[in-house]
């Protein structure tokens, strides 16, 4: 017979191995607050957005980690996006959406960015912000001149600087920080792709 551990309320108790021999090896064992040992290995993350798909195709080859939520902000009508292009650069990787093609910044929604050995440009930032997994965030609101800048949140990762700037048109800047904080918390739980 063999023994097998498990644990209840923090304190460990033996039981029997109520299986033929060997058979314990091949069942996941888990224990409270944890995965087993295979998904430890491998950690599951959410598929980047579907929209974002086919840039991602494009940007595979880069350097630059990949950071890109799996979902877009609810402001935004993504059965409306028509051109999305990923571009590998020399020091990292961007990618643009737009509601239609060729109309330059009427028509932009958003932008994702990666760029190695830059920093954050603090005095720009409106306020700073906690991310998931403990990042420190630079969130700056829409702001308008001769015309408008879309809410953005930066973040270093690894060295590099990665920048979201998405079109949300809430009803209030609270709504749209959150939808901006949002695509940011995505990128990075669902780790390098």
């Amino acid at each position: 017979m063999l023994l097998i551990g498990t644990v209840v309320c923090g304190q460990a108790e033996k039981q029997q191995n109520p299986y033929p021999p060997g058979l314990s090896l091949i069942i996941p064992h888990l224990t409270l607050g944890q995965s087993s040992s295979v998904n430890a290995r491998q950690p599951q993350s959410s598929p980047v957005a579907e929209v974002l798909r086919p840039a991602l195709q494009k940007i595979k080859n880069s350097t630059a980690p990949i950071l890109l939520p799996s979902n877009l902000p609810a402001s935004v009508n993504v059965k409306e996006i028509h051109l999305v292009d990923g571009e590998v650069k020399s020091d990292g990787w961007e990618i643009s959406l737009y509601y239609k093609e060729g109309c330059g910044n009427a028509c932009f929604v958003g932008f994702f960015q990666a760029k190695r050995g830059e920093k954050v440009d603090r005095d720009e930032a409106d306020k700073v912000v906690r991310l998931a997994n403990g990042v420190r965030g630079y969130y700056t609101a829409r702001s308008c001149g001769g015309s408008c800048t879309p809410p953005q949140i930066s973040w270093l990762y690894k060295g590099v600087l990665f920048t979201v700037q998405f079109n949300v048109n809430n009803k209030t800047g609270r709504q749209n920080e959150a939808e901006i904080i949002g695509l940011a918390n995505s990128a990075i739980r669902g780790g390098p792709r």
